[in-house]
């Protein structure tokens, strides 16, 4: 069985290498590419080494776990006149790269050495599947420096549910707009049947991303939500790479191997659900809170996001499927849609409550989710526990810390 401190290593090591890569991209004059989390990112990869992709939003939860949200928000709101109730993650990047460009270097306190290095883009791609703040994010950071182009994939923001043809051909167009302004910086032309590999390598770690969720649903479960979030750097950030393949490979038999020989008597008492971002400031201290008291947080809606395969028989195929696939996401389902999925996910992970992390930095996800505990209670009975808390990814001042203590010691 694998060591879970190995992988874990093995996560930093190639999370190091990630922003080595970007720092090295700027020194040598290939273009440092920002990409949002829900960007069919397959398609940068593919540039790869010409550009170098890196994820602001990655970073962001490094500058949040080091402690250092809220000494850079700070900065993004006195300097740039950023709306200090804004995305946490927006906030953070930008007091960082502010303060970066302003001192040349950082100086950081001991504890926070470990916060690597992000070098300012060259070229900035966003998607709004996710939000509208993100567009708007890398819009201010293509102004802040100094007019970098920037792309936003339009999936249509029409929270419909419905996904037809002419949707999907409209998302094609902006995929193939976005291969010419790679083409253009690079000065070099798309390899497609790299984009094809890239693309294969890309559904083999989703594949082992599902397969690690799903260990969640065995009762009782070896792994948490907070094991996931912890876990899920590289599904975001080097999907498309050998090296997420290595990695989830690794994790899924690790896994395995602690759900043969079975956690210790007792430790299962309870069995909830997550929605929603992790409270990157905390999520460890509330995994520690939750497991005394036996609750095992064992499946989350945002850690679903990427569970989505591509149709990679051929290129022309690739692109319908991934317009397709990157059109649609939790964050822009229908009310009724979300409720569905809700529904499932309590019958597949046999749970008795979910927790919603009202977050204050993600309006879009965390929409009408009173509407969607309330046809819960009504589907699985008055006891299915429901708490709703406000809260945060980056900024500890926005959590409802008494709210959620006090709803665990109530229910658990």
């Amino acid at each position: 069985m694998a060591d879970v401190r190995s992988v874990s290593s093995l996560q930093k090591e190639y999370m190091a290498e990630h922003y080595r890569k970007a720092s090295l991209a700027k020194e040598e004059g290939r273009p440092v590419v920002y990409v949002t989390a829900m960007f069919p990112v397959e398609i940068v990869k593919a540039f790869e080494p010409d550009v170098a992709v890196v994820y602001p939003e990655n970073h962001a939860v490094n500058i949040i776990v080091n402690g250092l949200a809220e000494r850079f928000a700070e900065i993004a709101v006195s300097r740039a006149s950023l709306d200090p109730m804004g995305c946490s993650y927006e906030l953070a990047n930008t007091g960082y790269l502010l303060e970066t460009k302003k001192s040349g270097g950082l100086t950081l306190p001991e504890s926070a050495k470990s916060l690597p290095v992000l070098p300012e883009p060259d070229i900035l791609l966003a998607c709004n599947n996710q939000c509208d703040i993100v567009a708007e994010w890398f819009q201010h950071l293509s102004t802040m420096c100094s007019g970098v182009p920037f792309r936003v994939i339009n999936v249509g923001n029409r929270y419909d549910g419905r996904t037809e043809s002419i949707r999907i051909e409209y998302v094609r167009k902006q995929l193939i707009d976005v291969i010419g302004l790679l083409e253009e910086r690079t000065a070099k032309r798309l390899d497609r049947d790299k984009l094809i590999e890239t693309a294969r390598r890309s559904n083999h770690a989703v594949k082992l991303w599902r397969k690690y969720l799903d260990l969640g649903k065995l009762t009782p479960s070896p792994m948490t939500a907070f094991d996931g979030f912890f876990h899920m750097a590289l599904i975001v950030s080097e999907r498309g790479t050998a090296q997420a393949i290595d990695y989830y490979d690794k994790l899924v038999k690790e896994t395995s191997g602690i759900a043969d020989i079975g956690p210790a008597p007792g430790r299962e008492k309870h069995r909830v659900l997550w929605d929603n971002l992790a409270t990157w400031f905390n999520f460890g201290r509330l995994k520690r809170v939750l497991g005394e008291r036996g609750v095992a947080v064992v499946g989350s809606t945002y850690l679903d996001v990427w569970k989505k395969e591509l149709d990679a028989s051929d290129y022309d195929n690739l692109l319908t499927s991934m317009a397709e696939a990157y059109c649609t996401m939790y964050t822009n389902l229908t009310i009724a849609q979300r409720i569905e999925v809700w529904k499932q996910m309590v019958r597949d992970y046999q749970a008795e409550g979910v927790l919603f992390h009202n977050n204050k930095s993600c309006h879009t996800f965390s929409r009408l989710q009173g509407q969607v505990a309330g046809a819960l209670r009504e589907e699985f009975g008055d006891g299915f526990k429901t708490i709703i808390f406000d809260g945060d990814m980056g900024l500890a001042e926005r959590f409802q810390t008494h709210r959620l203590m006090t709803a665990i010691e109530t229910f658990f």
